[in-house]
């Protein structure tokens, strides 16, 4: 199956854009998105054209402080990256990601006391923003945070459900040693409470909305063929 997985490369993350790819292709992945910060100055990037039987994809993760530059620098990449990822620190920057149609993928800040809001998931469904689920705390958290954690994502989850969200998993890693084979995150993210096919389909969906961006719109619902 088509499983893309989104990461960070180096100099934002340890290991190299072409060891990445060469550990994803082995695990069973098709691609892979690297969302840094700041994409061009992903180390080498063109090593991995060398890498046959993957695809590589540069995308970006959004960041800003408020809400209104937010706004600005998704406009900014929008046209030059084919997959946007914002990281919701902040509830404003929650709200606000959900409320543009130009961002593919928000990575949701699971904290029990801060769960998806009704508000924010209107607004995610409205504008067609994905909701990411990193599961690498399930790995990496013991005891109660590990406990916490499950709770704030199983209440996210409920809430994509109740609003027909489309979802995305990942472990968001930062080295080729955080990558887990294709089986491995379906069945973490079972433990969350994903039905195998919402597993499957969230993990599949990257590389869709990669589809669909390079593909050229005029407008809602028209593309120009």
């Amino acid at each position: 199956m088509s499983f893309y997985e989104c990461m960070k490369a180096y100099p934002e993350g340890s290991a190299s854009a072409s060891r990445l790819a060469l550990t994803a292709k082995q695990l069973g992945y098709e691609g892979l998105i690297i969302c840094n910060a700041e994409p061009s100055k992903v180390f080498r990037l063109k090593d991995t054209e060398h890498i046959k039987g993957i695809k590589v994809i540069l995308g970006a993760e959004v960041t800003a402080t408020n809400p209104r530059a937010l706004k600005g620098s998704i406009s900014a990449l929008r046209s030059r990256y084919p997959f946007l990822m914002v990281y919701g620190a902040t509830e404003e920057l929650v709200r606000s990601a959900c409320e543009d149609p130009n961002v593919d993928m928000l990575l949701c800040h699971h904290d029990a006391r801060r769960s998806m809001s009704i508000a924010t998931a209107r607004a995610a469904m409205k504008n067609q923003v994905a909701i990411g689920f990193d599961l690498s705390p399930l790995m990496l958290l013991r005891g109660s945070s590990r406990a916490r954690w499950l709770e704030a994502a199983q209440r996210n989850l409920q809430m994509a459900r109740k609003f027909d969200l489309s979802t995305i998993i990942t472990m968001h890693a930062r080295s080729h040693l955080d990558l887990k084979a294709p089986r491995d995150l379906l069945a973490l993210a079972e433990v969350v409470g994903f039905e195998p096919d919402e597993a499957q389909a969230a993990l599949m969906r990257p590389g869709r909305l990669i589809e669909l961006n390079r593909r050229k719109w005029l407008g809602p619902g028209v593309e120009l063929l």
